[in-house]
């Protein structure tokens, strides 16, 4: 046969296909009727079991895996629009923004007190404290009204101790923005830079200059934040010893910059998010953000994937990190994972609140941690 015949035969087949499909849908639906009539569950595990088995038996060995993901993506897209039938709205309970809100962050002339200051303008009122660990319990204890916390850089990837604060407290995300990062070195006053033996930081920012760092050669200490790496040659009397940070934070320790834009990759950014106790939705929030478990099996997360995919909603981050000892009661094996997702929605929608009480019911483990608007 020819290419035209061929193809010809395969447009023929998936008319068929279009229209058992179609009937499949409308028997599905009277299927959700049922169910609802009878108060059932959507999700029918032995039914599923069932329908994998008589199915794939029919199909010769060399297609059976083909067929299984075939007949799971048939029946999840059935469970999606029954869960859209079905699945009762239950609206969020939103809070009011604060006005001339107290602020958290860490040590001041840190890039966060920068974000601090776009997300509530110049002259808001912050409190600094020793680590974003302490930042996070003050949200959630009252002290503050907001917190300000790093958690992503473009080129050295996520900042490893938020996503584990994030497990351990409850809080929502209100706010997001993203700050450029343009690091210099920095000594004491009359220091040089053939002098300097040590470069310290927080461990983010040595890794954006990892290139500069390894060309001269110098020695590498971490500190809590670039501010108290700053803070911390200001204090000493050490000349060999020099801080990554900001031009404006040399400035507000008083040091000497010995060398500016060392960063590796000139368009560099870190994405901040600014929470609060209490769940704040802005006007024009457009990234709903939460974190769930998906089963140890194969295709799991893809299934899960499905379900954004039914709805029409855009997936703009996914990031999986290994479960925390916190979680420890959650692990079917020593690799299991959370995944972080961000995707464009709000819950003034009807589609994503019935998705989000959906994921609720159906996940081991699954939190919703907000929905913002990215300034």
């Amino acid at each position: 046969m020819e290419l035209k015949e061929l193809r010809d035969e395969i447009d023929r087949i998936d008319d068929q296909i279009a229209e058992l499909f179609e009937k499949r849908a409308a028997v599905a639906v009277d299927v959700a009727e049922y169910k609802r009539q009878h108060n059932m569950e959507i999700f029918q595990g032995g039914r599923e079991e069932e329908v994998l088995r008589k199915s794939c038996g029919k199909i010769s060995p060399e297609l059976q895996d083909g067929a299984k993901l075939f007949f799971t993506t048939l029946m999840d897209i059935s469970k999606c629009r029954q869960q859209q039938m079905l699945t009762e709205i239950k609206p969020f309970t939103v809070g009011n923004e604060i006005s001339s809100p107290t602020v958290g962050a860490v040590t001041k002339g840190s890039y966060t007190a920068d974000a601090c200051r776009k997300f509530c303008g110049r002259d808001c009122r912050i409190t600094y404290f020793q680590d974003f660990s302490a930042v996070f319990e003050a949200v959630e204890n009252g002290e503050i009204d907001y917190g300000v916390i790093p958690i992503e850089n473009s080129t050295a990837g996520d900042v490893s101790m938020t996503y584990n604060l994030m497990i351990k407290h409850k809080f929502y995300i209100c706010r997001g923005t993203k700050i450029r990062i343009n690091h210099v070195l920095a000594a004491k006053k009359g220091a040089r830079l053939s002098d300097i033996k040590v470069a310290v930081s927080h461990e983010m920012a040595l890794k954006q200059c990892s290139n500069y760092l390894e060309e001269m050669k110098f020695a590498v200490e971490e500190a809590g934040s670039t501010a108290k790496a700053a803070e911390s040659v200001a204090a000493g009397n050490d000349k060999t010893v020099a801080a990554i940070c900001s031009a404006s934070c040399a400035r507000l320790f008083g040091l000497d910059v010995l060398a500016e834009d060392i960063i590796d990759i000139k368009d560099n950014y870190t994405r901040f998010i600014m929470i609060s106790r209490d769940l704040q939705v802005p006007d024009n929030a457009s990234i709903v953000s939460l974190c769930l478990t998906v089963p140890h099996t194969a295709g799991s997360l893809y299934r899960l994937l499905t379900k954004f995919a039914y709805c029409g909603l855009n997936l703009c981050r996914i990031e999986s990190k290994p479960m925390p000892d916190s979680l420890a009661y959650l692990k079917d094996d020593a690799f299991d994972f959370i995944f972080y997702l961000d995707f464009i929605g709000s819950i003034k929608e009807e589609k994503v609140l019935k998705l989000l009480t959906g994921l609720e019911h159906e996940m081991k483990f699954y939190r919703f941690l907000g929905n913002y608007e990215e300034l």
